[in-house]
C-alpha cells in the first residue's frame, strides 16, 4: 500500500509526492486561466530529464479515486476547457509521461482550479524617468487590480535584487505580475530584460551645410551629435520638424530617425526647424533652428514698378506662391511673412501702400518643379521709396607710398542703404588744390589712386550712392612719404696686385 506525505503553505497549492513503488518524474504540472473570466485551463510542467516523451493529463477528485485523462500532448503544456473538468472543489492533476520503454509519473498537486490565475507577463512597456524615479507603464484592457513586482539586475555579479535606483545609471530590469482579485492567484512569468537607459539631459545640438544648385534648389545638410553611453543604450530616435515649402504654413515631420544625418532639398527662403532626441524613458525639450535665406542685395531684372506680379509668378495652387517680407536693423529672420498663393488682384503700387520707406523687402517667387522638387524662380529686393545712404562705408583703411594710395572698406551694411547701392565715389585733393572724383562700382571694395606728390598732404573721402544721391563720406588724410635717397654702397678687393673700384 502506497503511503502519501503532504505539506501545505498558505495561499499556495498543496503539492503531493508519491513514495510508493514505480517510477516518479521529476516535475509536476501547474494549472490555471489567465483570467478571473476565462473558461479555458493552461496546464503546463517544465520535464529536465525526460526527452522525446508524449504525455498525458489526468485529474481526480481529492477525495476519488476515479482517474479522468484530460488528453495527450508532445508539448509541455495542455488547454483543457472547463466542460471537462470540475473547477469549484479540489481535484488532483498529474501527468504521466511515456517513452519508448518506460513511462514515469509526475508529483501531483491538489487544489481548485477555479481560484487560481495567472495573468500574462506584462508587454508593450514603456518608460519615464525622472532624476531617482522610473515609471514603467502598460496595457491592461479589462483594468484589473494586479500586484507587481519588479527586479534589477547587478552588473558585477548577475544576480538579481530589489530595485533601488541612482540617477545616472543604466539599469536591467525584469517585471512580473499577478491578480489581487483571484484567490490563489500565480506571478506571471517575468518579461525580457528590459535594458532603462538615463534621462537625455540636453537637445541634440545642429550643424548644418547648404549646397547651392544654382537652380533655384538648394539642398540642405543637417547633422547631430551622436548620443553617448548611458543615454543611448537601447536606441536614441529623433523626431524632425521643418518648415521647407514656403507656400504652406505647416511643417513636415519625419519620427523616429535612427540616423544622425539627414539631407533635403529646399528654396531660397529661410528654412525654419526643430529637432527632439529621445530613448526608452522619454524625449526632451526640443532645439530649434534656423536656416538663414539666400539674399540677393542687387538684382538685375527686379520687380517693374509698372507690373502687378512678378513677371515669372503664375499662380497655381499648391504649387506656385509669391512670398515678401522686409527686414529692420539687425534681424537675421522677418516678424512677418506674406505669402500669396492664387491668382493677385492687388497691384503692386497697392502692396507698396502697406510697405515703408526706405527700407528693404525682399520677394520670392517660388515653385513646385514637375519632379516635385521646390525651387525659387525669381528673388530680388524692392523698395517702396529710396533715400541715401545713411552711413558710409565701413572699416576704411588706407595703404600708401611716396606717389600712391590704395584703399580697402567694407560695404554699407544693407540697413543703412535705404534703396539700391548703385556706386561709391571717391573723392580725393591736395590741399589748397581743386577736387578730383571718381565713380566706382557698388561691388568694389578696393580702389588705387595714383601720381601723388610726396610730402603732400591729401583729403580723401569714400561715400555709397542711391539714385536718391550720396550718403555720409568717410573721410581720412594721408602723407605720401619723401622717397628715400638711394645709397650706393662700395667695396675693394684686389685682383692680381690691382686695386679696383665697384
Amino acid at each position: 500500500m502506497d503511503t502519501m506525505e503532504q505539506w501545505f503553505l498558505p495561499g499556495f497549492l498543496a503539492l503531493s509526492m508519491v513514495l510508493g513503488e514505480g517510477p516518479t518524474c521529476d516535475f509536476s504540472p501547474e494549472c490555471y486561466k489567465q483570467s478571473e473570466e476565462s473558461t479555458t485551463y493552461t496546464c503546463e510542467w517544465s520535464p529536465q530529464f525526460v526527452k522525446n516523451a508524449t504525455y498525458e493529463l489526468f485529474f481526480r477528485r481529492s477525495n476519488s479515486t476515479a482517474d479522468t485523462s484530460l488528453g495527450s500532448s508532445n508539448s509541455s503544456y495542455i488547454h483543457v476547457t472547463d466542460d471537462k473538468l470540475i473547477t469549484k472543489v479540489s481535484v488532483d492533476v498529474w501527468v504521466v509521461a511515456h517513452t519508448k520503454y518506460k513511462s514515469c509519473n509526475s508529483f501531483t498537486f491538489s487544489g481548485i482550479l477555479s481560484e487560481r490565475v495567472k495573468y500574462g507577463a506584462p508587454q508593450m512597456i514603456s518608460m519615464s524617468r525622472t532624476s531617482s524615479n522610473l515609471t514603467l507603464r502598460w496595457g491592461n484592457k479589462k483594468g484589473d487590480a494586479v500586484d507587481v513586482e519588479v527586479r534589477r539586475r547587478e552588473n558585477s555579479s548577475g544576480t538579481w535584487v530589489r530595485l533601488d535606483l541612482q540617477h545616472q545609471q543604466v539599469y536591467q530590469l525584469q517585471l512580473r505580475q499577478k491578480s489581487k482579485i483571484a484567490k490563489h492567484p500565480l506571478w506571471s512569468d517575468w518579461t525580457p530584460i528590459l535594458n532603462v537607459p538615463t534621462e537625455i539631459q540636453d537637445p541634440p545640438e545642429v550643424n548644418w551645410t547648404v549646397v547651392d544648385f544654382s537652380n533655384g534648389t538648394r539642398l540642405l545638410k543637417l547633422n547631430w551629435g551622436i548620443s553617448t553611453y548611458p543615454v543611448s543604450v537601447g536606441q536614441v530616435n529623433y523626431n524632425l520638424s521643418l518648415h521647407i515649402w514656403p507656400c504652406q504654413t505647416n511643417q513636415k515631420n519625419w519620427s523616429n530617425i535612427k540616423s544622425t544625418e539627414f539631407n533635403v532639398s529646399v528654396t531660397y527662403s529661410a528654412v525654419s526647424g526643430s529637432i527632439a532626441a529621445f530613448n526608452k524613458v522619454g524625449n526632451v525639450q526640443q532645439r530649434n533652428f534656423l536656416i538663414p535665406a539666400k539674399h540677393l542685395t542687387n538684382c538685375s531684372k527686379a520687380w517693374r514698378i509698372d507690373k502687378p506680379t512678378p513677371h515669372k509668378y503664375v499662380p497655381v495652387l499648391k504649387k506656385s506662391c509669391l512670398e515678401w517680407y522686409k527686414l529692420t536693423d539687425g534681424e537675421t529672420s522677418p516678424h512677418k511673412v506674406n505669402i500669396i498663393v492664387k491668382q493677385v488682384n492687388e497691384t503692386l503700387q497697392t502692396i507698396r501702400k502697406e510697405m515703408d520707406d526706405y527700407l528693404p523687402y525682399y520677394y520670392f517667387v517660388h515653385h513646385q518643379s514637375d519632379k516635385r522638387l521646390p525651387q525659387t524662380i525669381e528673388m530680388c529686393l524692392m523698395y517702396k521709396m529710396e533715400g541715401v545712404p545713411r552711413k558710409a562705408p565701413e572699416n576704411v583703411t588706407v595703404h600708401s607710398t611716396t606717389t600712391s594710395a590704395v584703399l580697402h572698406w567694407n560695404h554699407i551694411p544693407l540697413s543703412h542703404r535705404q534703396g539700391f547701392l548703385t556706386y561709391y565715389k571717391i573723392c580725393y585733393r591736395r590741399t589748397q588744390n581743386g577736387k578730383e572724383c571718381h565713380n566706382i562700382s557698388a561691388s568694389e571694395t578696393e580702389y588705387s589712386i595714383q601720381n601723388l606728390t610726396p610730402q603732400s598732404t591729401y583729403e580723401i573721402q569714400l561715400s555709397g550712392g542711391t539714385v536718391a544721391g550720396f550718403g555720409p563720406p568717410e573721410t581720412i588724410n594721408i602723407f605720401p612719404p619723401i622717397p628715400r635717397p638711394v645709397v650706393v654702397e662700395y667695396s675693394i678687393f684686389r685682383v692680381r696686385n690691382q686695386v679696383r673700384s665697384i
